[in-house]
């Protein structure tokens, strides 16, 4: 039996599924890079099977549901031919498509940590790994493709940032008539 946080978790994933699926199949019909396309197609097929898997964790019916892998090629998702267009640049729908894989992974994994059921909360915890390892594959592009700059700090930067553990002051905290010492224990 699940839980009814379980359920409520999964009502509010479901909805935000649908959407987040036809606006990727969107950017499949508009985006001109063969790559970031292949990467879309994974994205959505991941997201389908989320749904699916989803769909059977709510049926009491089901005993035993398991999470399909990302799918090794990019499907064989056939563009539609409708007058929708956007004026979008392969850029721009990489970024935002990375951002909904990397959004998608941290909601996964926050409400994987609030369910209660164990094979809901495994599911949930691999769509999280799922969804990170497609917005790891857009990471990678966007860096090939020179679209993201992450500067790297200096050594300087980075030894001045560095605070060893014993430099960290002990603290006698006083609650009411009482003191409490706080010890490191890694002195």
């Amino acid at each position: 039996m699940i839980k009814t946080v379980d359920v409520g978790l999964m009502a509010n994933h479901l909805s935000a599924h649908k959407a987040v699926i036809s606006r990727l199949e969107l950017y499949v019909n508009n985006v001109q890079s063969t790559q970031i396309s292949t990467i879309l197609q994974k994205q959505i097929a991941i997201m389908k099977n989320h749904v699916q898997v989803m769909n059977q964790l709510l049926d009491p019916k089901q005993v035993t549901v398991t999470l399909p892998p990302i799918p090794n090629g990019g499907g064989q998702m056939q563009k539609a031919l409708a007058n929708t267009t956007i004026e979008m640049s392969d850029k721009d729908i990489a970024v935002d498509a990375h951002f909904t894989a990397s959004s998608m992974a941290k909601e996964n994994f926050n409400s994987s940590e609030n369910m209660k059921n164990p094979q809901v909360k495994k599911m949930h915890s691999g769509m999280a790994l799922q969804q990170s390892t497609i917005a790891e594959m857009y990471e990678q592009l966007m860096s090939q493709m020179g679209w993201m700059n992450q500067p790297n700090a200096s050594i300087q930067d980075q030894t001045a940032t560095i605070t060893p553990l014993n430099m960290i002051p002990n603290q006698a905290m006083q609650n009411g008539n009482q003191t409490i010492n706080q010890q490191n224990p890694m002195n």
